[in-house]
């Protein structure tokens, strides 16, 4: 019996999508490693005021977490009661806004095309969902400092000049909207002969197909 190119596609997808997400879970220390960097940049770059500094660490589980150094001061009760006072900092976990990438891998590696071509998509949906997953995780930060760490955080944060709700749109969009989005949207741009040749329609045509072309002449 011989598939349709849809039923193809769909059972190569299905075939690399749960490979390329165990590949990124287990190689996830890698894969944040830049995003994680870009995070701390932009963060320590435009408030330098607010965050110190950003380091990549793990948690107890062995997952990758970005630890924010702050220059915010807060005291706590250590032993003996006493008063003990140094810098907040936070933890996020990257891995949340990453999961664009192995999807984004799965559809690449699923699609029939040229190796070198495969390849090179590959690379330009690393660079663009790295960038999102940045925007994701220094969203994520400044949501923390905002609303989750404490009146001196809060208070801090409104100093440095940054608004509540734009942080709580920002970090929405970041956690929502960009993993999702931005791997389906890149592959469709990139895929477009490809996803024409499965409709049968070209894009921007209502009508599409040979139907189309044919009212059309």
């Amino acid at each position: 019996m011989k598939l349709s190119p849809l039923k193809r596609f769909l059972l190569a997808a299905l075939a690399w999508l749960p490979a390329c997400f165990v590949l990124w879970w287990w190689v996830s220390g890698l894969t944040v490693k830049l995003p994680v960097w870009l995070a701390g940049q932009a963060l320590s770059t435009f408030w330098p005021d607010l965050i110190a500094s950003v380091s990549q660490g793990f948690d107890n589980g062995g997952m990758p977490t970005m630890e924010v150094l702050t220059r915010i001061v807060v005291s706590e009760p250590g032993p003996g009661g006493q008063m003990m006072t140094g810098y907040l900092e936070p933890t996020v976990h990257p891995l949340l806004y990453g999961y664009s990438l192995p999807l984004f891998f799965g559809l690449c590696l699923a699609t029939p095309q040229e190796e070198e071509r495969r390849w090179g998509q590959l690379m330009l949906g690393c660079l663009a969902i790295w960038v999102a997953q940045a925007f994701g995780i220094a969203a994520d930060a400044l949501k923390v400092l905002a609303l989750s760490t404490g009146p001196e955080a809060a208070a801090a944060v409104l100093e440095a000049g940054l608004n509540v709700n734009a942080i709580a749109l920002c970090y929405q969009f970041g956690y929502l909207i960009l993993p999702t989005v931005v791997p389906a949207a890149l592959w469709l741009a990139l895929n477009r002969p490809f996803i024409e040749a499965l409709t049968g329609r070209k894009f921007g045509e209502p009508g599409g197909g040979s139907a189309g072309r044919n009212r059309a002449s």
